[in-house]
């Protein structure tokens, strides 16, 4: 491959010159669209600006306007105006763009009703009902495929369907949270491919059927996914004209990091081509960077994981370019946008080829000249910090740590008997909690794109385990930074800005008698829409009483032991009076404010120094220590017992009821 020279048009001067500068805008590199278009079609998910998108893309595909409700919110009122103004601005620009459809069926950004969740509505019984679910799923595929199947080259007929990878077993695989497998079972990806098979074939039309789904650089998923295209165009063979399979294209979301596994992408590529009739398409491609700052260092290893990843696009491509002895299998490869953007998909993650102003990044150069590229650069070494200690049953997620993706989640069971829908795989939680008390959760964090945070229950510890009816019911409790959030899921999606650092505060009380899979479970920390660009500073859990808060998670580092109960001497002065003194060891420790007491119920005191106390029959004395925030250490009680001149103390754990 030669590397033209720079400006727009300018001929290939030398076979091995140097790479081109970066830091210029996009006309003057050659387009990505003309530099691919022997070996696979270059096109774009989503909006992006509008210049760049026309000069470097072949195809576009819409990223919100398709999805269902978006098209159907309410049952019946189908709604095309979005997408048909996407298609139209587009092509008004280029008549010669290619469409893609995104997407039919799906478990998110889709209503419930579809799938006749409880409660009943549009008058379905909200039973889950499969005829009435499956009759949902048929006319939303018949009306939006048929409105858009003429323009379309490809579809993502299925959306995600993939929950916990099981190789062995692609329909436990399946997602059974949120979504179609609720009322349909494991038979509803290959229901959605029937109907969009018999809508395109009576129209003659030529669009792919998609699957499509994210984490195919996991060899586990990759496997699910292959059994299953695999398993259901094998039954189907036949019932499509012409020999087509039932599912003819495997989308695979190339949403990436700095810590992806090239060689893995490429091995469940050719995993996927052995299928022999299936084509591979990558979509929503990107490369997520740290958030916070673009280094010199994060931008050269983008570059490098950029060239590494469109070298094994092009030796894998279906076009007639690809000259190696690889499977033909890749017919086309999307980015997830034009330039880098500060808030919304991957903001602030510097994840695609052009920066903020739209100037080239050394992305660009690893995507237009991968074997230079590759040739003139090597990874440098960003690793460094010390990780901070563990807090049992807290994971804390950080993308700029080098993380996947960013958040929290905190384990509040793993006993099957008291938490049916709350698990974990390290057998470690933050605390257990007691059905019916008021816990309060904040979390501290520093927007660096993300600004928008949701609190959400989680079935166990993993990044997408939501509960089905968090899923149902995760935008419907909307917040600001300063309010505290009363419902979990909440959804803090506003008075946050870029780069500012907030304190999410959510109160709830817990509940232990709901249901498996209920709107309880583990406590997840996500930006919001997906974003990864933020970092979690703090993150505590509160036990909140009537008498103090009991602090119970602090991340990072863990609770303070509890101290122990300080030694209390009472005196006898007299029939009626006595004297009480803390011995020295006992007051409050460096790491505690001040200890405090009280007498009969009656205001909490710091305790300074020796008082005399007068005794009678229901006189009753507690002390307690408090840390530097509020938070209760301890407490416990001294009972005065009536008569003679006999004093008894009670030294322990105790309760307000219990020292009165």
């Amino acid at each position: 491959m030669t590397v033209p020279a720079i400006g727009p048009g300018d001929p290939a001067t030398a076979a091995e010159p140097e790479l081109p500068p970066s830091g210029l805008t996009f006309e003057h590199y050659p387009a990505m669209k003309d530099v691919y278009e022997d070996h696979f079609s270059f096109g774009i998910f989503g909006r992006g600006e509008m210049n760049g998108l026309i000069y470097n893309y072949a195809s576009y595909t819409p990223g919100n306007e398709m999805k269902p409700e978006s098209t159907q919110r309410d049952k019946g009122v189908f709604t095309f105006d979005a997408a048909d103004g996407a298609f139209e601005e587009h092509a008004a620009q280029n008549p010669d763009l290619l469409f893609y459809g995104h997407t039919l069926a799906w478990h998110s950004q889709t209503p419930t009703w579809m799938w006749d969740a409880p409660p009943a509505r549009f008058g379905q019984p909200g039973t889950f009902d499969s005829d009435v679910a499956l009759e949902n799923l048929n006319t939303h595929i018949e009306a939006v495929l048929g409105h858009f199947g003429d323009r379309l080259v490809a579809i993502d007929v299925v959306n995600e369907a993939v929950g916990t990878a099981d190789p062995a077993d692609w329909r436990a695989s399946l997602a059974k949270g949120e979504g179609w497998y609720q009322a349909l079972g494991s038979d509803w990806v290959e229901l959605a491919f029937l109907k969009a098979a018999e809508v395109v074939d009576a129209h003659g039309w030529d669009v792919k059927l998609t699957y499509n789904d994210f984490g195919l650089d996991s060899p586990a998923k990759a496997r699910v996914v292959y059994e299953m295209v695999k398993d259901i165009n094998e039954r189907y063979t036949g019932v499509r004209p012409s020999g087509k399979p039932l599912i003819e294209v495997i989308g695979m979301q190339g949403h990436y990091n700095l810590s992806t596994d090239v060689s893995a992408v490429e091995d469940n590529i050719r995993l996927f081509a052995s299928l022999g009739n299936v084509e591979v398409n990558v979509t929503e491609m990107d490369v997520a960077l740290p958030p916070g700052e673009l280094t010199p260092e994060n931008e050269n290893n983008q570059g490098m994981k950029y060239a590494e990843l469109f070298k094994v696009y092009r030796d894998h491509a279906a076009g007639p370019a690809n000259t190696t002895g690889n499977p033909r299998v890749i017919t086309a490869v999307k980015l997830a946008g034009v330039r880098d953007v500060r808030t919304g998909w991957k903001g602030g993650e510097f994840a695609m080829p052009y920066d903020y102003d739209g100037k080239a990044k050394l992305a660009l150069l690893g995507i237009l000249y991968p074997d230079e590229f590759l040739a003139t650069h090597e990874y440098i070494d960003t690793s460094g910090g010390e990780d901070r200690a563990p807090v049992p049953g807290v994971h804390v997620f950080d993308t700029s740590a080098g993380d996947s993706w960013s958040g929290a989640n905190i384990v509040l069971g793993d006993d099957a008997s008291a938490w049916p829908w709350s698990t974990t795989d390290d057998g470690e939680v933050a605390f257990r909690p007691e059905p019916g008390a008021t816990y309060r959760f904040s979390v501290n964090y520093t927007a660096k794109g993300t600004t928008a945070i949701r609190v959400r229950w989680l079935k166990d510890n993993t990044n997408d385990g939501y509960t089905s009816a968090d899923g149902a019911a995760v935008n419907d409790h909307q917040y600001s930074a300063s309010q505290v959030a009363t419902h979990v899921p909440a959804y803090f999606n506003s008075g946050m800005v870029n780069m500012g650092s907030y304190t999410l505060v959510s109160e709830i009380t817990l509940d232990g008698s709901q249901p498996a899979d209920g709107l309880i479970g583990n406590i997840g920390v996500r930006g919001g829409g997906g974003g990864n660009a933020f970092s979690i500073n703090t993150l505590t859990v509160e036990k909140v009483t009537a008498v103090g808060d009991e602090l119970l998670v602090s991340w990072p580092g863990a609770v303070a032991e509890p101290v122990a109960p300080p030694t209390t001497t009472l005196t006898y002065r007299g029939n009626n009076w006595v004297t009480v003194t803390l011995d020295a060891e006992a007051t409050a420790p460096a790491a505690l404010a001040r200890t405090e007491y009280r007498i009969d119920g009656g205001d909490w005191v710091t305790y300074e120094g020796p008082f005399t106390l007068k005794r009678s029959d229901r006189q009753g004395l507690s002390f307690r220590s408090v840390d530097s925030a509020g938070a209760v250490e301890e407490e416990r009680c001294v009972r005065l017992a009536p008569g003679g001149g006999r004093v008894d103390v009670v030294v322990g754990p105790g309760t307000e009821s219990t020292c009165t």
